[in-house]
């Protein structure tokens, strides 16, 4: 007997046809389970990575970065289609697995908001390319020269007979020609997709429950795995009584889960207490009933207060970053006045809609896993290590996911499932439960920084000093490239402490750190030295820092973080010029609200944002009224994502700053689900206003610039509005109240 879904997957697999580069396991438990519909195994010729042509002239795009909501799976093929000339409403998008043949820039990572400034290049070669082959087929076909025609609307065209032949009827033809060494890209002025609001082909899948992610995985005779995890981070195992849980109907195995030493340091793999049965439900019951003994370890009297008392210990053990000119003399010149501020950026949950899943076989030295992951090249390497297989002999299909923000590039969850599988020698399913997506996250990593600043009596900050304290020792804003505004004596330091948590990559990461606490204090000093804050921020930008000795650097650093410094200064100076121009300013101002202004990069994408604010009777007796963000990023493919990216990044910083940070009790997290872990509603959404700097530039990143700026613009708002600063994030009222 044959499935619908399946009966429609053979069906569609007849016939021959053009196909760039499409590989696809031949997978017994994918055709068969029909999970993934869109990875079928297609006999087709292989001329390039990225594309295939069939007979009917539909048009397959092969997806190589992670698609989590971020649009990607709508900007890439966009990118492709425009310089094929292909039909939009032909062409269909489907996931490819982890394959090597795909560089790491084209595969080994979607994050650092790199999809499609990594791709650009690459998809663009690669539908030009395309086109010149069909072109070349064509010509063969007319028995003319390739140079006289011209594709259009996935047909090529005679212009001088206007005899036209579909893309489908070429497909063949093309598949047997040289592929051109060099082909020629579009002009900005030839684009008909690139910069156009086209809808998400996805949309409709999502929005009718079809779209495939990994939760939704179901591989014939698989059995489901929940884990009980000792509730504070790098404890241990002691023992477990599975007696109780083995009796909960379903419940067919129970086992701690295989570590050693070496897989834990991989991923932050934590001990736990595996359950196997019969069906989610029923391992998520058998493991309630669990009891289990736990070595809590060093971190088992971490709280709050002990982490801060940290904190303070390690500032007097910083290290240089970086010092231009004579920062003491500054601080010590009994004329100048001295100011300082100490800001806090605490640890930070990513709570994702959908938790964190994976499905494993790991049977006969052979490993296949589905998982939504940023990283499939990290699934397939971590994997080998841990399995102690070959890489070859491991298998990645990359599902789509529901929400990451940074999470699932580490690969955690994969290690669990492939290890449960490989004790029971049959496919698992593991699936997390909100709680431990909360619990066991990989968080935002803290930082504390303190500032210092010497301001001259003819009102001229003439000194800046910038200690950051973080689990990594490298607090983010310290180094050399982060000095974007000018002062004539600047000193950098860090120190690292030990932290608390397990930590990992979170929507902007380091720049979100760095951006509370370089924003607010500009804001301080534009009020300490009487000037307003656009008008101060242009001022330090116009002038160049002195980065010392730049000839004594390695190469790579100058070749490389020299020109993307000098291309974010630049595009802090347009969009804070634009802003100025063009009096959003001076509206906000006029709007009687608080007004606060942030700017910060990330990578080369620079993002500014005005946030107004009223004093009320609400929760924090204030609310954000409304977010305006003015961003530089090059050329932008889709504005209707694009928009979407940058308001839900500003969501995303606003549910931080009003309701983040995480509350520790004898080294346990204390939050558990979005009851106490709370995201922002929709009726607590401000207005928000996305303005794009025009640019013809090539495209950065945007799913992470929008976030760093928004609580230094709200803070700095607030300020405005009741003349308190804040200083640390999450917003607690009774700290609003002695503000």
């Amino acid at each position: 007997m044959i499935s619908r879904r399946n009966f429609i997957k053979v069906s569609s697999l007849s016939g021959g046809g053009l196909a760039l580069s499409i590989a696809f396991p031949a997978s017994s438990a994918t055709n068969t389970a029909g999970i993934n519909v869109e990875n079928a195994v297609e006999s087709k010729i292989e001329l390039n990575k990225f594309l295939s042509i069939a007979p009917n002239g539909q048009i397959t795009i092969m997806l190589t970065k992670h698609e989590m909501g971020q649009g990607v799976k709508t900007a890439i093929p966009m990118i492709l289609a425009d310089e094929l000339c292909a039909d939009w409403s032909k062409v269909i998008i489907k996931n490819a697995d982890y394959d090597k043949k795909y560089t790491f820039q084209e595969m080994g990572g979607t994050g650092g908001s790199g999809s499609v400034r990594h791709m650009w290049d690459a998809i663009r070669q690669a539908g030009a390319t395309a086109r010149e082959m069909l072109k070349l087929a064509a010509a063969e076909e007319w028995k003319i020269s390739a140079n006289t025609l011209r594709a259009e609307n996935s047909f090529i065209i005679n212009p001088v007979t206007n005899k036209r032949l579909d893309y489908g009827k070429l497909a063949e033809t093309a598949s047997k020609v040289t592929v051109p060494e060099k082909v020629r890209l579009k002009t900005a002025m030839e684009f008909v997709y690139i910069g156009k609001p086209l809808k998400s082909k996805q949309t409709a899948k999502v929005t009718r429950g079809e779209s495939v992610y990994g939760i939704d995985v179901n591989i014939p005779g698989m059995l489901y795995a929940s884990i009980e995890k000792c509730p504070v981070f790098n404890g241990k195992l002691v023992s477990f009584n599975a007696e109780k849980a083995k009796k909960v109907e379903g419940v067919i195995d129970v086992f701690p889960l295989p570590l050693t030493q070496d897989i834990k340091d991989i991923q932050h793999v934590q001990e736990g207490v595996v359950v196997i049965a019969s069906s989610t439900w029923a391992a998520f019951k058998g493991r309630e009933k669990l009891t289990v003994e736990w070595d809590y370890g060093e971190h088992g009297n971490n709280n709050a207060t002990s982490f801060q008392n940290i904190i303070k210990k390690a500032k007097p053990n910083a290290t240089e970053h970086f010092e231009i000119g004579d920062v003491d003399a500054e601080f010590n010149n009994k004329k100048n006045t001295v100011i300082t501020a100490d800001y806090y950026n605490p640890y930070q949950a990513h709570a994702l809609m959908e938790p964190i899943n994976a499905t494993a076989s790991v049977i006969g030295g052979k490993c296949e896993i589905w998982v939504g992951a940023q990283n499939g090249s990290k699934v397939n390497n971590d994997l080998a290590k841990v399995l102690g297989i070959p890489n070859d002999d491991i298998t990645v299909h990359i599902m789509d996911s529901g929400g990451s923000f940074g999470r699932r590039y580490k690969v955690d969850s994969s290690i669990e499932a492939a290890l449960a599988s490989k004790k029971i020698a049959t496919p698992v399913k593991l699936t997390w439960t909100r709680e431990d997506e909360v619990m066991h996250d990989l968080y935002h990593r803290p930082q504390k920084n303190y500032f210092k600043a010497a301001i001259s009596p003819q009102g001229t900050v003439t000194a800046v000093e910038n200690i950051g304290v973080s689990p990594n020792g490298d607090s983010a804003g310290t180094g050399r490239w982060d000095q974007h505004y000018y002062f004539p004596n600047i000193r950098t330091q860090s120190s690292k402490i030990n932290g608390m948590l397990a930590e990992g990559a979170w929507r902007s990461v380091g720049e979100h750190r760095a951006a509370l606490s370089k924003e607010c204090f500009i804001d301080e000093l534009a009020h300490a030295t009487s000037k307003d804050p656009l008008e101060f921020r242009i001022e330090l930008i116009a002038k160049e820092v002195n980065l010392g000795d730049v000839d004594a650097l390695p190469g790579w650093v100058k070749e490389h973080m020299l020109p993307v410094r000098g291309k974010v200064k630049e595009r802090y100076a347009s969009v804070l010029n634009f802003i100025k121009t063009k009096k959003y300013w001076e509206k906000a101002k006029a709007n009687q609200h608080g007004v606060g202004l942030a700017i910060n990069s990330f990578n080369d994408t620079v993002c500014a944002e005005i946030a107004e604010v009223e004093l009320d009777d609400s929760e924090f007796g204030f609310s954000v009224k409304k977010v305006t963000a003015f961003i530089d990023c090059g050329l932008v493919v889709n504005p209707l994502h694009a928009k979407g990216q940058v308001e839900g990044a500003i969501i995303w910083a606003l549910s931080a700053l009003k309701y983040g940070g995480l509350e520790i009790e004898k080294g346990m997290v204390q939050r558990s689900n979005f009851h106490n872990n709370r995201v922002l509603r929709i009726d607590e959404t401000p207005e928000i206003d996305v303005v794009f700097i025009p640019s013809q530039q090539a495209p950065a990143g945007l799913g992470e610039p929008g976030t760093p700026p928004l609580a230094p613009a709200v803070l700095n708002a607030y300020f405005n509005a009741s003349g308190k600063r804040i200083r640390s994030m999450p917003l607690i009222k009774n700290q609003l109240a002695t503000a």
